[in-house]
This record gives structure tokens, sequence and C-alpha cells, in this order.
């Protein structure tokens, strides 16, 4: 810190035309002595020139290097109680710098507040610089909390403004106060005034993917694990960015492995070029996703997490979106589902033990309860007590206790004994499963008596479409293989981006969405973020004929 008190020792000592020289002697050599560092003696030959009433003004000035000795000995509070009363001299030439003294001397005892009010007062722009410069140094460390709930008072001080901006891009996870008091003022736009100039201004759309692609730690993608859905989401980004560049599109794209290392994350974060893109596709995981997700709110950086459908940690945020449903609009998908069949009144819900699952579950029950509907059971499923959960409802009964059922799980170990309960009983009342059962493989749908399942929609592949055969096909020429289910979904993915940043629609993500409203999707039934951070479009879809409709 001593770095910021340089300049405040060139202070010309203040003569009297009355004093006599040989009186100011000690005085002189005091300042000499705190130029060599030695401050204890120098704070000794000071001390009677505090006299006011015998040195007059020239008080104030000795006053000044006693605190200034003092400060740098440590003894803050003699510095507080030295300075304190000479700013409130209105007149003082030198008020300023006693001002930014007693600053530093707040922060030092963590008194920030003080300290940062005072530096408020300063009106010489030298100083204050010198002072906010000061404010950064003291408060990068400091409570994030603390930086976020006085943003309003202090936004003026780049130094304030530099800490807060550092922390929030370098902290992993924020506490719960944390986070409600950044939401609640985040539209102060912490960059207000920051030229953040995108390559999308120019007509290019830039993309930066950032992915765990080695998931256990390793590192190159010869290391990579077979089946491993992260490689095989990006095999769909990728053919469809080589599909758009030979159509013309101008479009340029850096894919980044996290290894799911927040420190591998961080570094990713300081590259230019992910500073200046127009959207980050990914990460997948909640340490990576909420570091990722901070980074993009603040250089206003539209951010989606590819997979997921959770989005607790994304509430208020602006640029944070989810390309598949929240969990909120499966809810609601099954709701007007459920609506729209009026022999429906009795439901059960079984689901799994992922996290999705069980919050699905909650919403589920909650929004089915307030419009009307009896739950006659919400309980946790698996692979050992699914057929006595569906036995225990007389599902295959005249009697059943339900209209009818939701299980909530992408697990096949679950779907596999329902499946097989299913196939041997005339199970009619409908059977509400997520569109993952589709791509299993332990049977064939169209087989059963009744067709009673009902798959609900969570970006879900329309097989139908010729734009899914002709990436099948094209796909399999290139790998020797047809693509997962997760390659169709990163196809889809960059497919919307095109349509939704460029030089027709702009490259506003939110605006555009916006505009659109419910687009189709290239491979997908349909997408539809008017208004909303993830896609809304939850059709509760069924086999007729060998083909999935709509109910």
């Amino acid at each position: 810190m001593k770095s910021f008190l340089l300049l405040l020792i060139l202070i010309p000592a203040f003569f009297s035309s009355a004093q006599a020289q040989d009186d100011l002697a000690s005085y002189e050599r005091a300042k000499t002595l705190i130029g060599y560092g030695n401050f204890d003696e120098a704070m000794e030959l000071l001390q009677p020139y505090l006299d006011e009433r015998k040195y007059g003004t020239l008080s104030q000035y000795a006053a000044y290097h006693f605190a200034y000795a003092a400060y740098q000995q440590g003894h803050y509070k003699l510095v507080n109680a030295t300075m304190e009363p000479l700013i409130e001299s209105k007149s003082w030439e030198y008020r300023d710098k006693a001002e930014y003294l007693l600053a530093l001397s707040y922060f030092q005892e963590s008194r920030n507040l003080e300290a940062l009010r005072q530096i408020q007062e300063i009106e010489d722009p030298g100083l204050r610089e010198e002072a906010q410069k000061a404010s950064f140094d003291f408060l990068k460390e400091g409570s994030l909390s603390f930086l976020v709930s006085n943003l309003q008072k202090f936004e003026d001080n780049k130094g304030y403004m530099l800490a807060l901006k550092q922390q929030m891009e370098n902290k992993a996870i924020l506490s719960a106060d944390e986070k409600a008091l950044y939401y609640e003022l985040q539209s102060k736009k912490l960059n207000e005034g920051k030229a953040n100039q995108k390559s999308g201004d120019n007509g290019e759309l830039d993309i930066a993917i950032i992915l765990p692609f080695n998931q256990q730690g390793r590192s190159g993608v010869n290391r990579l694990q077979q089946n491993n859905f992260v490689f095989e989401l990006y095999q769909g980004l990728n053919f469809a960015i080589n599909e758009l560049k030979q159509n013309g599109i101008s479009i340029n794209v850096r894919a980044y492995d996290t290894e799911r290392d927040i420190a591998k994350t961080k570094k990713i974060l300081a590259d230019p070029f992910v500073n200046n893109v127009d959207v980050i596709i990914g990460p997948i995981y909640p340490e990576e996703s909420e570091l990722v997700s901070y980074f993009a709110e603040m250089n206003r950086i539209p951010y989606i997490n590819p997979l997921s459908n959770v989005d607790e940690n994304f509430e208020g945020m602006e640029y944070a979106y989810l390309y598949r449903p929240s969990v909120a609009s499966i809810s609601q998908g099954i709701l007007d589902y459920l609506k729209e069949n009026p022999g429906i009144r009795r439901i059960g819900i079984g689901y799994s033990g992922a996290t999705r699952d069980e919050l699905l579950s909650k919403k589920t029950d909650e929004l089915a309860s307030k419009n009307g509907f009896q739950v006659v059971a919400n309980q946790k499923i698996s692979e050992q007590n699914i057929r006595n959960f569906l036995r225990d409802l007389e599902i295959a009964t005249d009697e059943s206790d339900v209209d009818a059922v939701i299980i909530l799980s992408d697990d096949p170990n679950i779907a596999a004994p329902t499946y097989s309960l299913l196939e041997s009983q005339n199970i009619r009342i409908p059977i509400l499963v997520m569109d993952s059962w589709l791509y299993f493989n332990f049977g064939n749908y169209e087989m059963f008596q009744s067709q009673n399942l009902h798959f609900v929609g969570n970006n879900t592949i329309d097989f139908d479409k010729e734009a899914v055969s002709e990436f099948r096909k094209e796909f399999y020429d290139r790998y020797l293989m047809y693509p997962s289910v997760n390659a169709h979904l990163g196809y889809d993915m960059v497919h919307w981006l095109s349509e939704t940043l460029n030089r027709t629609s702009g490259f506003e993500l939110a605006k555009s969405l916006n505009q659109k409203g419910r687009i189709e999707g290239k491979v997908s039934y349909g997408l539809d973020f008017k208004n909303s951070k993830n896609n809304t479009y939850v059709p509760v879809l069924k086999l007729r004929d060998g083909n999935l409709v709509e109910n």
C-alpha cells in the first residue's frame, strides 16, 4: 500500500512569516525522517506541532504528517483520531489528501463502508483515481454480498466495480443471499459503458462451445471413452456447423474442454475469443454451469445449457438459457394433457432418484392439485419396486385407483420392467412416460393391445421429417454409424441458433426469440422460446399407425 502514499508525503510545509526559522527545525527534520522511513522518531518530533493555538495552520500539516507516519506503523486508530477532526476544515488546501489517508486507514480496519464514503468526498480527480485503485486492492478479496448489496451507492467507483466483476467471474458457487442480492441489482448492468463488440455486429456468428469432454479429468480427444454422451452432442454440433459453412453461412466456432475442472474452466473464460462471442454452448454440470453463467451475465453473452431441464440456479438471470424444457415447462405440458382429457381425475406419479425427476414430481403434484386433480400416489421408484408400484395402483383391473399414471424417469432399468408389464397385460389407462423411452430397444410399442403409452416431449426428434433422414444418412456415410439422440440435439441446436442469430434477425438472442415465437426444429418437433429462457413447447405424443402424433 506504500505505493498509494508516495505522492502524499510531498506536501510543502506551511511557513508563517511570524515564526522564526529555528522554531521549525524539528518540523523539517521530522519530514526528512519520514522520507527515510524512521516513523517513530518523526512522530515524536511532530507531537509539539499539533498544538493549533501555538502553531495555527501549521498544526494541520503537522497533523497530516503525524497521521501518515502513524499509518505506516499500523496505528490506524491514531490515524483516525488525528485525521477525522482535520477534514472538517472545509477550507484547508490539502483536505483531499487527508481524506484519502483516512479512507486507507478505514480500509485497513475493514471499515469498508466508511472508507468508500470517504473516497466519495475527494474532489481532486487524480487523488480520486488513486483512491479507486486502492478500493480494488482492498475489496478484491472482500465480501461479495457486501459488494453487491452496496452497488447502488458506489457504482461510480471504478475500483469497486472491478472488484465486484472479478469476484463474480471467479467464484464458482454463490450463497443464496449473494445470488439474491446479485439478481436484484443485475439490472444495474455492471458493464454499462463498456463497448462489448461482438463479431455478430459484422454479420458473423461466433460460438464458444465449452464442454466437459474428458469427464474423468483426462486430456485429449484420444482418451475419450466410447459412448461419451458429451462427444456425441459435439458430433451433432460440429456436423451442423460444417453443413452451414458449406452453405455459405458465416460462422466461427471454437471448442474447449473443461475436463470437469473449475480452474481449467476459469482459464477458458480468460480467452479473449470467449469474451466476445455471440453465444456460449455448455457446459453441462452444475459447478461449471454456474461459473460460466455468471461470466455470461457479466459480459452480456447468452449462455445455453444444451441438455439440462433444471434451471433452479438460473432464476433471475437475463442471459442463461436451457435448450430443453425446464421442469416447470414439462410439468405444465403434462397438466395441459390432463386438462384435455376429461376422463382423468385421479393420477399416480412415480419418479426416479434423479434431481430432475424429483423436482418434476413435486411440480407436477403441485400443479395437478391446484387444478382439481387428485394425486393418489407420488412415490419414488426404482428397478426393484416399479412393478409393485404399478400393481398397487391396480392399473390392470376395472377397479383401478387411478385414471392415469405418470412415470418420470429416463432410466432404461425402470422402463424395461414397465414395458414387460404393459406388454403382458391389457392395461387401458393412459401411461405418461418421458420421450427418452422411444429410444430404448426392449421391444415394439406398436405390439401393445392398447396404445396407451404417451410420450412427454423433451425436444423430441421427429423421425418422419425428411431432414432427419438426410442427417442420419450423411452422418452414417461419414462415421459409419447412425447419430445418437444427443447428436440429433446438437445438430438441431446449431440450426436453431443460425436461424435465430443472423443478418436478417439480428444478433440479440432474446429479441429474436420473442419475435419468432414457436418455430419448427430442423429435426425436432419444434421450439418455443417466446418470453422464456427455455423451450416451452412440450407436446404429449402418441404412436398411431407407426407414427408419432400429438395428442
